[in-house]
């Protein structure tokens, strides 16, 4: 019996993936995982010096990368950049 999960994007729309799809993306995103702990890092380490949209803009741009991913996966498309 396969597992679902729900993931939501930033339009508000749960997706449903199964296993395999997380497994895949999980897989897909690896890349990003660095670059996510870094613009964490940022983000406190600056916090109380620069404005919180400057601040934040990283892990904004790696939240957009995320659901770029998430719905291209859900949606069968298995062209990756």
């Amino acid at each position: 019996m396969a597992q679902f999960h729900v993931l939501n994007t930033e339009q508000g729309i749960a997706i449903m993936m199964n296993s395999q799809q997380q497994k895949e993306f999980l897989e897909a995103t690896a890349w990003l995982r660095p670059v996510t702990r870094w613009a964490a890092a940022f983000s406190i380490r600056w916090s109380g010096i620069l404005p919180a949209g400057i601040r934040n803009l990283p892990l904004k741009m790696v939240k957009r990368i995320l659901a770029n991913y998430q719905t291209r996966m859900s949606s069968g498309c298995k062209t990756h950049r």
